[in-house]
């Protein structure tokens, strides 16, 4: 396994960046995370150096739409609290699942915060496995 000093906390954005119009591509040999946009100055030469080199940059995938709404699926299962966990599984059946439920959580600030740590950590624990899988560990 290679390790590889990344910036995980730019890493961790890329990774969840849902955003049509930007592609993140990870630098195998230095750890940068590239942001390859239209709008940028250097687009050209950053595709091309993409282009000339791929097995040297990574493309950190878009994220799985479904995905924030498994966590808090999840997330709702691990909460000991019954009246709360209740109210979050109501919550979890509207049509935004994640506004309704973080409204809930947002009276019991203790658990919100738990929620945003449980995200956080679960969002990190895919990168690290899909940087494992592609024979890379952070330093």
């Amino acid at each position: 396994m290679n390790k590889l000093r990344i910036d995980m906390d730019y890493l961790l954005f890329a990774w969840q960046d849902d955003s049509p119009d930007t592609a993140y591509y990870l630098d195998t040999d230095t750890g940068s995370v590239l942001l390859v946009q239209r709008d940028l100055d250097d687009v050209d030469e950053l595709r091309d150096e993409i282009e000339l080199q791929p097995s040297r940059y990574l493309y950190v995938a878009k994220p799985n739409p479904d995905q924030p709404e498994l966590d808090l699926s999840d997330f709702i299962f691990t909460v000991g609290d019954a009246h709360l966990k209740e109210l979050l599984s109501v919550a979890y059946e509207a049509p935004n699942k994640m506004q309704a439920c973080k409204k809930v959580l947002s009276a019991h600030p203790d658990q919100l915060q738990r929620w945003e740590n449980w995200r956080r950590d679960a969002v990190r624990e895919r990168v690290r496995r899909w940087l494992a899988a592609n024979n890379l560990q952070p330093e």
